[in-house]
C-alpha cells in the first residue's frame, strides 16, 4: 500500500539529541549533584546501548543514590531543553518540504517539551505539521501506542499508510511497527550505537541521515 503520511521524532532526527544530554546534566549540577563528565557520560551511554529503562531514573540513582529528585530533575533540565537554529540538522527542512510535495500528510511523534513548537515554527518546519503529537502537549508519551494512534486519527490515515520516522529502536521502531507502520531508523543522536542483527532486522529502512528518505519512501 502506498504511503500517505509521514511522522517523525524530533531530537536525534529533527534536532540534535544533544541539547537535551547538556540540558540533563546541567540540570543535575544545578540540583547539587557532583557530577563527573566520564561518570555522567558513562551512564548516559550504558542507557543508550540498553534501550531500556529511564535515563532520568538512571542519572537520580547514581548521582543522588534515590529517585526523590526525579521529577525535579526533569523540571529543571526542561527549562534548559531549548533548540536553537544550530541544533536543526542541515537536511531536514529540505526533505521535510519534498515529502510534502509529493502529498504525504507530515506529522511528530515525538517525546518532547512545549518549547519546542516555537523552534519548530522559527525554522520553518511547523508550517508543514499537520499533527503535533508532542508529549507535552498531548499528555501521552513514547512508547505507548496511543501517541501513535493519536497521529493517525489526526492525519486521517491508516497505520499500513503511514511510515513512522525515529531515532531509537524501543520507542519509535517497536512500536510503531507493531501497529503497522512501516519505519526507518535514523542512527543518530540517541540511537544504540551498538545494534544487534535484530535490532537491524525491525525497521523497514535504516539510514545515518534524512537525505536519501524521500526516495526511499517513494520506493514503496
Amino acid at each position: 500500500m502506498a504511503v500517505k503520511a509521514a511522522t517523525f521524532d524530533i531530537g536525534g532526527v529533527i534536532y540534535s539529541d544533544d541539547v537535551f544530554k547538556k540540558a540533563i546534566f546541567q540540570a543535575l549540577v544545578e540540583l547539587g549533584a557532583s557530577v563527573e563528565v566520564a561518570r555522567f557520560n558513562q551512564v548516559y551511554d550504558d542507557h543508550l546501548k540498553s534501550q531500556t529503562g529511564s535515563l532520568r531514573s538512571k542519572l537520580c540513582v547514581e548521582f543522588f543514590g534515590n529517585l526523590e529528585k526525579k521529577s525535579a530533575l526533569m523540571a529543571a533540565a526542561t527549562k534548559l531543553w531549548v533548540f536553537t537554529e544550530a541544533d536543526l540538522y542541515p537536511e531536514v527542512l529540505d526533505v521535510i518540504k519534498k515529502l510534502s510535495d509529493a502529498g504525504l500528510k507530515i506529522g511528530l511523534v515525538a517525546n518532547q517539551p512545549p518549547s519546542v513548537v516555537q523552534s519548530l515554527k522559527r525554522d520553518g518546519i511547523f508550517d508543514f505539521i499537520k499533527f503535533a503529537g508532542i508529549s507535552a502537549l498531548v499528555g501521552v508519551e513514547k512508547p505507548d501506542p496511543k501517541i501513535f494512534e493519536l497521529a493517525l486519527t489526526g492525519l486521517e490515515v491508516s497505520a499500513s499508510e503511514t511510515i513512522h520516522i525515529g531515532n531509537r529502536i524501543d520507542t519509535d521502531v517497536l512500536p510503531a511497527k507493531k501497529l503497522g507502520f512501516r519505519t526507518i531508523w535514523v542512527r543518530r543522536g540517541e540511537a544504540n550505537p551498538a545494534p544487534t542483527a535484530a535490532d537491524l532486522a525491525e525497521p523497514t529502512f535504516v539510514v545515518d541521515d534524512l537525505r536519501n528518505v524521500p526516495e526511499l519512501i517513494a520506493s514503496l
